[in-house]
């Protein structure tokens, strides 16, 4: 008789342990979301985090060495986020400049209503140790966002170009675009804080913007 080897389909204890923990991860990082939206960043506490688990501050720690981690995490998914949701945008328009304007206005939508998280996500991470913070397998982690927010409408301003504009040219024409958006979001995020919004409206400002990138593409376009 051939031996036969019986494979379970039970998970591994190791693997049930890892699926534990990364749902009590995720748990800890919902909860973390909702404390920002109430109490934003300056009312962000462990304790407050805790309780929405229904545990105590010290379990936390069990998964997260401390509050600039958990509040990594919740940066983490929100940039995680807003470059998938540019990426498929850019995917659906086949031209270098209409890849540039969904990349405008699919970063200012992503988070024009989502100010307190843009907070945590771009501004208010310098605060903490940043360096620390950005190194090791946190920035391997981060690193792959950049493609997901530049390498498509890239790819299509390079084409578009016919060679007279090189890859390493148009990608630096998407960061600008990017820096640009972050840079009007905030500058809203900034005056919505102190309860001074701005007098012109969402829809005005990137439009605005988007016309600034468009005619300047067609200024280049032209040129050549």
């Amino acid at each position: 008789m051939n031996d036969v080897r019986i494979v379970s389909s039970t998970p591994s204890f190791s693997t049930r342990t890892e699926r534990r923990h990364a749902l009590a991860k995720a748990d800890f990082v919902d909860a973390a979301y909702a404390v920002i939206e109430q109490h934003g960043f300056k009312g962000f506490t462990l304790d407050l985090v805790a309780s929405h688990v229904g545990l105590r501050k010290q379990a936390i720690y069990h998964y997260f060495p401390s509050k600039e981690a958990v509040l990594f995490e919740v940066a983490l998914a929100e940039l995680t986020r807003s470059a998938q949701a540019v990426a498929d945008a850019v995917d659906k328009v086949e031209s270098g400049v209409d890849a540039i304007e969904a990349l405008l206005r699919t970063y200012f939508h992503a988070f024009a209503g989502k100010i307190r998280l843009f907070q945590i996500s771009h501004t208010a991470l310098p605060f903490f140790d940043f360096k620390r913070m950005m190194s090791g397998d946190n920035l391997v982690r981060i690193r792959p966002l950049n493609d997901l927010l530049y390498a498509g409408a890239a790819q299509r301003l390079h084409a578009d170009s016919k060679g007279t504009l090189s890859l390493a040219d148009a990608r630096r024409l998407a960061f600008v675009a990017y820096t640009s958006v972050v840079g009007l979001l905030t500058m809203k995020a900034l005056v919505e804080s102190a309860d001074d919004p701005l007098v012109h409206q969402d829809t005005a400002m990137i439009d605005t913007l988007v016309s600034v990138f468009r005619n300047s593409i067609a200024q280049g376009n032209k040129k050549k």
